[in-house]
């Protein structure tokens, strides 16, 4: 994909009907892609397309009805020097590239050389994310990445954070600051190093810097997944994700926060959106203690009152007040 400064959502769904092939092909994938698209669905195509900019480096997601996307010689032009880890999330997704053809599952991945013909081809529905990273960035700590093209990734522990660490990114809906962008492109290509095999040189930067960072955001939506869990402790997560407790709690200094406060923190602010969302105006304030993992009311109504200032109850009663004017 070309450079994009800004997050770019994009379908089919955009174009006229009639012509909606002839447009994605020449509009969109010729462009901004590189590639041709030859389509299977018998003339009804759909394919959603995200790409968020990063720094240096790109996450693309394709959805798409069986289509084909090629990349000829005669395109190689238009190409950047990149490579592409494409993840699949739906498949199987056929790849050829790099005199290598292979046919990958869902959760396994492949790297590209993107200045190297390609063909991918999936059925009704597949869905891929790639991370897109410049080619200069990826050899700096990868040895020779370019003897990896157009194999299947061997699935592993960093593959997994990495995956993780993408789905964190979902909840962006607009483009993030330039400082926040740069820092998560960063992280990225250092968890693309880690799955593909840093050089030795790189291992402990790659280490230090984004397999720390994937951790973190990991142990964090772990934390929001269970926070509710009354007995859900730090020792959970630890076991949960593999880890010590103290490479945890190592790993929260950096936030200027412990893991039990971070965790009452998740458990308050669901509290505080319960007591303002009329959709729960019989739940008493036990019961909403309770739901979201406090085992002790009192403790609740005083961690509660720290942070926001008034009471659980007084909260209810503002936020009542102001919806009845």
């Amino acid at each position: 994909m070309q450079t994009s400064s800004r997050l770019l959502r994009w379908s089919t769904e955009m174009l006229p009907e009639p012509a909606r092939v002839s447009t994605l092909r020449e509009e969109f994938a010729r462009p901004n892609l590189a590639l041709d698209v030859i389509d299977h669905s018998g003339g009804f195509p759909r394919i959603d397309v995200t790409y968020l900019p990063l720094g240096g480096v790109g996450i693309c997601s394709i959805v798409a009805t069986p289509v084909e996307f090629v990349r000829h010689n005669h395109h190689l032009k238009n190409s950047c020097n990149q490579f592409g880890l494409n993840i699949v999330e739906t498949g199987p997704v056929q790849f050829a590239n790099a005199g290598q053809e292979h046919v990958c599952d869902a959760g396994s991945a492949c790297l590209v050389d993107r200045e190297k013909p390609l063909r991918v081809f999936g059925p009704h529905g597949a869905g891929v994310k790639f991370v897109v990273l410049q080619a200069d960035a990826l050899k700096s700590l990868v040895a020779h990445p370019e003897d990896l093209s157009g194999w299947p990734v061997r699935p592993g522990p960093a593959l997994g954070l990495l995956k993780a660490y993408l789905r964190s990114l979902t909840s962006f809906k607009t483009q993030p600051s330039s400082e926040l962008a740069s820092a998560i492109g960063v992280h990225l290509l250092d968890l693309v190093a880690a799955t593909l095999g840093p050089s030795a040189e790189a291992a402990d930067i790659v280490a230090e810097r984004g397999v720390k960072a994937a951790r973190l955001r990991a142990i964090q939506a772990e934390i929001a997944r269970r926070f509710d869990e009354p007995n859900f402790e730090l020792e959970d997560v630890a076991g949960t994700l593999g880890v010590s407790r103290r490479y945890v709690q190592k790993l929260f200094e950096v936030t200027g926060k412990s893991f039990t406060e971070h965790l009452a923190e998740c458990r308050l602010e669901r509290a505080f959106a319960m007591l303002t969302d009329p959709s729960h105006p019989h739940s008493t304030i036990i019961d909403i203690a309770f739901a979201v993992g406090f085992g002790d009311v009192s403790h609740f109504n005083r961690t509660f009152r720290r942070r926001f200032g008034d009471t659980p109850s007084g909260v209810r009663a503002a936020s009542t007040m102001r919806k009845q004017k």
